[in-house]
């Protein structure tokens, strides 16, 4: 049974929960200002997403998109409701609400020197599970090394920019420009060019 949603937007009855929220999930270095996001989710390619059971709040996604790309931005789960399967029922409504399109997300590249070395493996093996796949590109942004996942068939890297220009628009998307390579271990393409 799906999750009731509900678009975000600064006057949500869950603005402060989600504030909250996104504050303990993701680290400073890799939230954007929730101010930005409020105003690019007025586009209509962007989804802020709050999702419910029954009452209850469960969390919320972000996410933008460019033809057939999806870009799943941030995916939270209320520390509260975490480990029911809720984050896969989540995967699972962007899938169903974009059927035909390549969903793609970014998660902190895999690193056993890092400090939250098993939080990084426990993450990407959850996505893995959900059907995601290794895309072959590593990403960087704001000092961030990522990885990037898909699920859905392969991307290029001049897709990923050009939904990237348009989800920030100019100039921060000049000034922000993430530096984009192949993973040295990288899988042949699966099924589409990385141009």
């Amino acid at each position: 049974m799906s999750l009731n949603s509900q678009p975000i937007t600064r006057n949500s009855p869950s603005a402060a929960r989600i504030q909250t929220l996104y504050e303990e999930a993701f680290p400073a270095n890799e939230r954007a200002p929730l101010s930005i996001l409020y105003r690019r989710a007025r586009r209509p390619f962007v989804d802020f997403t709050a999702y419910y059971e029954q009452d209850t709040f469960i969390g919320f996604t972000y996410l933008a998109r460019r033809e057939n790309l999806v870009f799943l931005m941030y995916l939270a789960i209320d520390p509260t409701q975490r480990s029911r399967g809720y984050g896969s029922r989540v995967l699972e409504q962007i899938r169903a609400a974009y059927p035909g399109s390549r969903i793609v997300l970014n998660i902190e590249a895999p690193d056993p020197a890092a400090a939250n070395a098993e939080e990084r493996l426990r993450r990407r093996e959850f996505y893995l599970r959900s059907g995601y796949e290794a895309s072959g590109y590593l990403i960087k942004e704001f000092g961030v090394q990522y990885e990037a996942l898909v699920q859905g068939g392969a991307f290029g890297r001049e897709e990923y920019l050009r939904l990237y220009k348009r989800f920030m628009g100019f100039p921060l998307s000049v000034l922000a420009r993430p530096k984009i390579v192949q993973a040295p271990d990288a899988p042949p393409p699966i099924g589409g060019s990385r141009t």
